[in-house]
């Protein structure tokens, strides 16, 4: 069960660290992206692609964020 926990934490983390930077990369913060992401299905889309995503480079991460924020109609503004 520790082990179920620990990744849970580890996936928490990096949803947050993926939120931040995107932001971040934006300049705007991460508590006005972040209900447009979850509005516009790009956290869904992140923690369903958390096995691959994790393993990408931050820019490659935004980017995809990006394209599925655009593809839902979502937009920063």
């Amino acid at each position: 069960m520790a082990q179920k926990n620990s990744s849970y934490a580890s996936k928490a983390y990096w949803l947050s660290f993926a939120v931040s930077r995107y932001a971040n990369s934006k300049n705007l913060t991460s508590d006005y992206v972040f209900p447009k992401l979850l509005k516009f299905g790009v956290m869904e889309f992140l923690d369903k692609h958390y096995e691959t995503e994790h393993l990408e480079n931050i820019i490659y991460v935004i980017e995809d964020m990006d394209n599925i924020l655009k593809r839902n109609g979502g937009s920063l503004e």
